[in-house]
């Protein structure tokens, strides 16, 4: 019978590097043929799956139109179009339906925390003269947040580095916190020394690296962290008054499409995305002018979506009517109890200017009750309600997205499989 094998000649190598193997031959019984070794039987035909189950159903859906789910380029993040130029007007225009199409109220190209980026912008869509009580209202609140950026860089040396300022006014409060709870863990004279360090410019803010502090003094760093490292300096000299400078950020960090959302931050899984909002008391009539887009952070943890007071504001001043009120109630979070007021908004998400929602969903938010003006705290949260309207897959790839769609296939069309083996936890560090 004929086989695809072929005869190896003289000076054949198999692999090149591999030593040349002789190959073992059975030995014959004395007077007899060669001892033959049974084949296993051969095997039977495969027993072909039910193609009603899901999973195979699912499986041979992607085999026939994966070529065509598959997505052509990258399809990270929402994108919005770069706002529009609209030149100043001497007559202003304040009522929403003759704003021009196209107008939008939102900066979706400006971080939330671009403070001069944020006023300057204020500035100018006051001179547009279009809807200008919103933005002069904005422009109060960002030009309060300055004021205490500004209290809080000349509250410390000059020529330190707005990171750096920031992460001092943490550990100023860290230490007040440690001054009048106790249980400081030893950690008091650390907290003084490196704020000294900070102020003196022998420590600088170096996101990439951490320094290790025992009982007041700087012992090792900086440096990449080293979890073996830093129990061995716990063993030694602890198990009080360590502390890894480095390992929280310089700002409190949160605890809380078919697209892809990138993490919020660099070492973890967390995501932020941009939710668009409308008053639903004039959802027959209402035009895209009149809708806002605003950065939340995903965060299951959240039972209702969280916004600020001049969101609310900014809803009722273009729809020309305040949002239904549903209550008012207190709310636990990690800072104690907070009241709120609960409002009932419309709700969808955007990609690439279609949205992915068929229709605008009724979502429960909650505005803090602060005094008017009040800067906003903490981060707008969206709740768990995409979990309920979209699929929303995150995948052991160490790549830390979070994939968001209206098909399953589709994403899995388009994202690679990986071997969960290989992923990593999240650092000690983040």
């Amino acid at each position: 019978m004929r086989t695809t094998r072929q005869k190896r000649k003289a000076g054949d190598v198999l692999l090149p590097g591999l030593p040349d193997e002789k190959r073992v031959r059975t030995p014959k019984p004395p007077g007899g043929s060669p001892a033959r070794v049974s084949k296993p039987s051969a095997k039977k035909g495969k027993k072909k799956h039910d193609p009603s189950l899901p999973h195979v159903a699912l499986a041979n859906s992607l085999l026939e139109d994966g070529d065509s789910l598959r997505l052509q380029g990258s399809s990270l993040g929402q994108n919005f179009p770069p706002p529009t130029v609209w030149g100043p007007r001497e007559e202003p225009i304040t009522d929403p339906t003759q704003l021009p199409e196209g107008w939008s109220v939102s900066e979706t190209d400006l971080a939330d925390d671009d403070i001069d980026g944020q006023i300057q912008r204020c500035q100018r869509r006051i001179g547009e003269n279009m809807m200008p009580d919103i933005f002069k209202e904005r422009l109060k609140m960002y030009q309060k947040i300055k004021e205490e950026h500004t209290e809080m860089i000349n509250s410390e040396p000059s020529g330190l580095s707005w990171e750096v300022v920031q992460r001092l006014d943490i550990l100023k409060n860290v230490q007040t916190s440690l001054e009048e709870l106790g249980r400081d863990n030893g950690n008091t004279p650390n907290v003084m020394a490196i704020m000294a360090a900070y102020r003196s410019g022998d420590l600088v803010w170096d996101q990439n690296t951490v320094t290790y502090w025992a009982h007041g003094r700087i012992v090792a760093g900086p440096k990449k962290m080293d979890t073996k490292e830093f129990f061995a300096l716990t063993e030694k000299l602890g198990p009080e008054g360590i502390w890894v400078e480095g390992l929280d950020d310089y700002k409190p960090p949160p605890l809380n499409l078919w697209f892809t959302m990138g993490p919020h931050h660099a070492d973890h899984a967390t995501h932020a995305f941009v939710v668009s909002l409308r008053n639903p008391r004039t959802a027959s009539t209402h035009t895209p002018l009149q809708t806002i887009h605003i950065q939340v952070l995903e965060d299951t943890g959240a039972s209702t979506m969280k916004m600020f007071q001049a969101d609310k504001q900014q809803l009722e001043a273009l729809s020309g009517h305040p949002l239904p009120v549903s209550s008012t109630s207190i709310m636990t979070t990690a800072n104690g109890d907070v009241q709120v007021d609960n409002f009932i908004v419309q709700a969808n998400i955007f990609c690439n200017n279609q949205p992915m929602l068929p229709q605008w969903t009724d979502i429960r938010v909650s505005v803090a009750r602060e005094p008017p003006n009040t800067s906003p705290s903490g981060f707008r949260l969206s709740g768990v309600w995409i979990h309920h309207m979209l699929y929303c897959l995150s995948m052991p790839d160490n790549s830390l997205n979070m994939h968001v769609g209206t098909s399953l296939l589709e994403i899995l069309a388009s994202v690679p499989l990986c071997d969960p083996a290989l992923a990593i936890p999240p650092p000690i560090h983040p």
